[in-house]
């Protein structure tokens, strides 16, 4: 999402990794709970509501095109820094999931992510009700941040962020998108153009500062917090050595010590070796303007050619693909850097 955000961490390449004080024991406690492993992706095999999608759709303020309407935070958890505020949407740009009903009762994240260039923020918004009702988007929390700022300062509300997830990262950042994902796999050095953004399947307490400033929800003790940047102690030919599927390869060599590496923003709610999955764009973000679905249209084609393990969920439309680590890269092959 260049050029927002500039400073961020997201974008800072590894180089020499200095391990954070904490890496082993945070690595110990991994391995405790298994090998690792991405967790699977999914894919909407029609552009339509599933409650179980866990892409995030990111979308683009079109000015003079959108509808006018107030959010509102209905969780008590103090100051929310988007309440009343005024953001313009379209009624095509479906939350995750499809969003809340508007009688509550919400289960799923329904993450919306709106950036808006012209006003200088991104907002992030979690458990969003849609439709809106009566000029009012109600969520269950958000915030936004600047996009002139590393993506974690709110110049109006020092201290505020995002607040989409439990880190306050905004949405976009981190996030993996098909077309940047598919550019790279017909290099021996192609990456992803920043680090992985993921839900480690539960995180510690925290998140680890700076630059996340959000209250953390980790609830293991002893596991890697959120905010912790997770590299693979390997560089490109060594990635390139090990055979795996080059859509994998990708994934690989942008979390090495060459590249970017990995960072968990948000915790998946129960001991996990897996990291992730990373957080994907949903293909909610170019069907809703009538455009082709990236993942659907082009990655699934690969990834069947690539031999990634796939098995249809006909329950919710949609697919599912694994991401297999090999079994030569075990905890002891990783390590979580120094802030």
């Amino acid at each position: 999402m260049q050029p927002y955000f500039p400073g961020n961490p997201f974008g800072a390449l590894g180089g020499t990794v200095t391990p954070n004080a904490s890496s082993a024991a945070w690595l110990a406690w991994d391995a405790k709970q298994g090998a690792p492993t991405f967790g699977a992706m999914f894919v909407q095999l029609a552009p339509m509501p599933s409650a179980q999608e866990i892409a995030f759709p990111v979308y683009m303020n079109h000015a003079g095109s959108n509808t006018p309407v107030k959010i509102h935070c209905a969780e008590p958890w103090g100051a929310c820094n988007v309440e009343g505020l005024t953001i313009y949407i379209d009624p095509r740009e479906l939350p995750q999931s499809g969003g809340c009903p508007a009688t509550g009762g919400c289960a799923a994240d329904n993450h919306f992510a709106l950036i808006d260039p012209a006003g200088g923020y991104e907002y992030c918004l979690w458990q969003t009700q849609w439709p809106p009702v009566n000029g009012v988007l109600t969520v269950g929390f958000g915030g936004r941040a600047a996009l002139a700022g590393n993506g974690f300062t709110n110049p109006s509300k020092p201290g505020t962020g995002c607040a989409g997830d439990a880190s306050d990262t905004p949405l976009s950042l981190g996030l993996v998108r098909a077309k940047d994902w598919l550019a790279a796999i017909g290099s021996p050095s192609g990456v992803l153009p920043g680090a992985i953004s993921y839900a480690f399947g539960c995180t510690g307490p925290g998140p680890l500062p700076p630059p996340f400033i959000g209250a953390g929800d980790g609830q293991c003790a002893g596991a890697p917090p959120e905010g912790s940047h997770l590299y693979l102690a390997m560089h490109d030919a060594q990635v390139n050595a090990l055979g795996v599927a080059p859509l994998v390869a990708v994934l690989l060599r942008t979390m090495d010590e060459d590249h970017y590496g990995a960072i968990a923003i948000d915790s998946g709610g129960g001991p996990s070796s897996t990291i992730g999955p990373p957080n994907f764009e949903s293909d909610k973000t170019y069907t809703a303007w009538g455009l082709p679905a990236p993942y659907l249209a082009q990655f699934v084609p690969e990834a069947v050619k690539e031999g990634l393990p796939t098995w249809v969920d006909a329950t919710n439309n949609r697919r599912g693909f694994n991401l297999p680590f090999p079994s030569s890269v075990t905890w002891g092959s990783f390590v979580y850097a120094a802030h």
